[in-house]
């Protein structure tokens, strides 16, 4: 903790480069913060010099992130949500009938919000709160009931209680597979345009990894495109920007109503897979009882 201590900027730095991350500037942040531009910009050079690293790029109205930037905000904007959430909690009581369920930002896209109305209608009592993120939570410290991870057990913050075992294969819209040429063998993939996700949760694959997994000895060529999250590289894929390394599990949907489609034959299992993991304490939940039956049920219907 003494460590936590000494690493971490003032809260009112980081609240004052939060504030001018989000809304764009240096002066919008003033105004919402109420203070004055000045020391808001003093506060956030001050933060850079403790960091070692310039955070925004200025320009004459406006300013931009940063990479480095851009990793701080999204880490300071998901504390900064906790922190509010855990405040409302302390100050209002929790509500036993609330279930907290933490995902991946990917997961929570493409596999859980399409179907929670069924959950919704089958437990209309059970009041629901999804934290999408790929920061993964400690189930250990209460900041969820349930977590559904990918990766393999056991978890060091819970348990196990169901899991859906995933194959990935390369996808890409109908259009650019159209212009391929058929069949597109294992070394052809080489030289796609491929386009390469980076999340945070690093089990997840990237091209090379499943390339070494499908036995292809080559170096696949440099992504044309790389995102942060794997829901935008999907979408770009959507629209014919290049080839991405498709979950069959949450790509379900988008290859069923041909928004996506395979390309060529070649695919891969991971030995890691989508597990719903649940702390010891909650496990007697009549809440996360209801979820976890409801979630094996449908894991059960994914083929």
């Amino acid at each position: 903790m003494s460590r936590l201590r000494r690493s971490v900027p003032s809260l009112g730095a980081l609240a004052a480069f939060e504030a001018a991350a989000r809304l764009g500037g240096f002066t919008k942040a003033a105004g919402e913060l109420g203070v004055t531009q000045a020391a808001i910009s003093r506060q956030i050079r001050a933060l850079e010099t403790d960091l070692g690293k310039p955070l925004f790029v200025r320009g004459n109205r406006q300013v931009e992130l940063t990479a480095s930037g851009r990793v701080l905000a999204e880490a300071v904007s998901e504390s900064f949500t906790r922190m509010a959430a855990a405040i409302d909690e302390v100050r209002e009581g929790r509500d036993v009938t609330t279930l907290t369920v933490s995902t991946s930002l990917a997961f929570s896209h493409f596999w859980l919000l399409p179907r929670l109305p069924s959950f919704r209608v089958a437990h209309p009592d059970v009041k629901l709160s999804v934290l999408s993120s790929d920061f993964a939570v400690d189930l250990r410290l209460g900041e969820a009931d349930v977590a559904i991870r990918y990766g393999t057990p056991p978890f060091r913050d819970g348990y196990s209680v169901a899991s859906l075992s995933e194959m990935a294969y390369p996808v890409a819209s109908p259009s650019l597979v159209e212009r391929l040429p058929t069949p597109v063998g294992k070394e052809a993939l080489t030289t796609l345009p491929l386009i390469e996700a980076e999340p945070r949760e690093r089990q997840w694959l990237s091209w090379p990894k499943w390339f070494a997994l499908a036995g292809i000895d080559a170096t696949p060529r440099r992504g044309v495109m790389t995102f942060n999250h794997y829901s935008d590289a999907v979408y770009a894929a959507i629209t014919g920007e290049g080839v991405i390394v498709g979950w069959h599990q949450l790509l379900e949907r988008p290859l069923a109503d041909g928004r996506l489609a395979r390309v060529g034959t070649t695919s891969v299992k991971p030995e890691e897979g989508h597990h719903v993991v649940v702390a010891s304490d909650k496990l007697d939940l009549p809440t996360v009882g209801a979820f976890v039956d409801w979630i094996t049920e449908g894991f059960a219907s994914c083929s």
